[in-house]
């Protein structure tokens, strides 16, 4: 901070456990910075790394290296506070260097790290840990080559630092005034300390990079271009994959025949947490929701958004099939989960299925008969239109009740979970044995092509 210059600690200290390094050289008295990079994505949404509003102070101080920041707490003492995750990634780094002291560091997605230094103790975080948007990452310490309780705070692109955003605000901390420290010069004075209160109240979206693994190729995760997304649906037109995100309360589409180039449908102001989709007759149909009504769009009327009528529903919960030609829709309500027909004006009826997460549910098509999948008390449960949707235990326990997809495999069926950060594959031909498969995530839809199960997470 301002007034510590006891307090240094550059890029090259910490070492940022592979969050990269730019060259320096030095010619006569220039400095010979490398540019930054463009990322790979979009620059996230990220929030201040604090609980919601909390106002903490942002400074620097001359030798203290551009763009990293220090940050206190203006409401008292900042030791012991809890630090939050500025935006959804997967853990690099969690542990000790003399110069961070204990810390973590957080990639993002397409070319995005935040690193946050100097915790009191060890984080209670692990490298390869996903971890969300607010999610608690450590508590403020001072620990490393530090003079006082704060966080040390930084924001890279491509390895190579950056100004520092929050809930699309800069920070204003830029130079450190010194041509002398760190790999990066930004000319100019000691950028003046500022005060920004946090925004990391839980609504943000979390937009994560996407994911594709397949089952033929042990479940590697492989990024889909730099297409990000708070929740994705997925499904299968000839041998063409196509991918369905929403970012912000927009629907974008992406299709694997033409490079997943990810083009906006221009339907917006939905929730960021519902999305299905299905084809009937080779038109696509995208449904969402938007003030607790369902909405479809359909591909053959310009993905025209409109009402269903079918109201008071969850924004969190959300699956669709093809039924022998019949476009039918399942939400949750109260608790209950409810269907509602193309062929009966979207009637929006109890099943009689309750006590649900509103975060989660799925539905398939099963050799003719419509099958349910929820989540209760950590649970999966199935019900069927042949036994009167009668709700049964499947047995797949503790796991999280806000992801949930399921498909029939060549007459088996198959349902995905999420534990521990980790999705979860279970058979109904093996007992419902619920296997790790090592594929990380928070959210997950599936589909299969020629038999092989692909599963999209972010």
């Amino acid at each position: 901070m301002t007034g510590l210059p006891a307090r240094v600690l550059t890029s090259a200290r910490l070492a940022l456990a592979g969050v990269g390094a730019v060259l320096l050289a030095m010619v006569g008295a220039i400095a010979v910075v490398a540019a930054p990079a463009q990322a790979a994505g979009p620059r996230p949404n990220f929030q201040m790394p604090f609980p919601c509003g909390e106002t903490w102070r942002m400074a620097t101080y001359y030798g203290h290296d551009d763009y990293d920041i220090d940050m206190t707490f203006t409401g008292g003492a900042s030791n012991g506070r809890p630090i939050l995750a500025s935006y959804a990634g997967t853990v690099t780094f969690a542990g000790w260097t003399n110069g961070g002291g204990w810390y973590v560091v957080i990639d993002h997605g397409g070319g995005w790290r935040s690193s946050y230094a100097h915790m009191i103790e060890s984080p209670p975080v692990r490298a390869g840990q996903w971890v969300s948007t607010g999610q608690q990452i450590g508590r403020v310490g001072s620990t490393g080559n530090s003079t006082g309780p704060h966080l040390h705070y930084e924001q890279t692109r491509d390895g190579v630092k950056s100004e520092a955003y929050f809930n699309g605000v800069p920070s204003g901390i830029t130079s450190d005034g010194s041509p002398n420290t760190g790999p990066l010069y930004v000319s100019g004075p000691v950028s003046s300390a500022r005060n920004m209160t946090s925004r990391n109240c839980g609504q943000v979206s979390s937009n994560r990079q996407v994911y594709e693994s397949g089952s033929h190729s042990g479940w590697q995760m492989l990024p889909v271009n730099s297409i990000t997304g708070s929740t994705t649906a997925s499904m299968v037109m000839g041998t063409n994959k196509l991918l369905y995100t929403v970012n912000d309360g927009r629907v974008y589409e992406a299709a694997s025949d033409t490079g997943w180039r990810n083009l906006w449908t221009g339907i917006s102001g939905v929730s960021n947490n519902a999305l299905a989709v299905i084809h009937v007759d080779g038109v696509k149909y995208i449904y969402t929701v938007i003030g607790g009504m369902v909405h479809e769009a359909a591909s053959n009327n310009g993905w025209r958004n409109l009402n269903t009528g079918i109201s008071g529903v969850s924004a969190n919960a959300l699956a669709a099939i093809n039924f022998n030609g019949v476009k039918i829709i399942y939400t949750v309500a109260g608790g209950m989960v409810h269907e509602a027909a193309s062929n009966n004006g979207w009637r929006n009826l109890n099943s009689g299925i309750g006590g649900v997460s509103p975060n989660a549910l799925a539905a398939i098509s099963h050799q003719g008969v419509k099958i349910v999948y929820t989540v209760a008390g950590g649970t999966v449960h199935e019900a069927a239109s042949n036994s009167g949707w009668r709700n049964l235990n499947s047995g797949i326990s503790g796991i999280s009740p806000d992801a949930l997809a399921a498909m029939d495999v060549n007459g088996v069926k198959h349902v995905y979970t999420v534990a521990g950060g980790m999705v979860h594959e279970a058979a109904s031909n093996t007992g419902w044995r619920n296997l790790n498969s090592g594929v990380r995530g928070t959210t997950v839809s599936a589909t299969s092509l020629n038999g092989v199960k692909i599963l999209y997470t972010a």
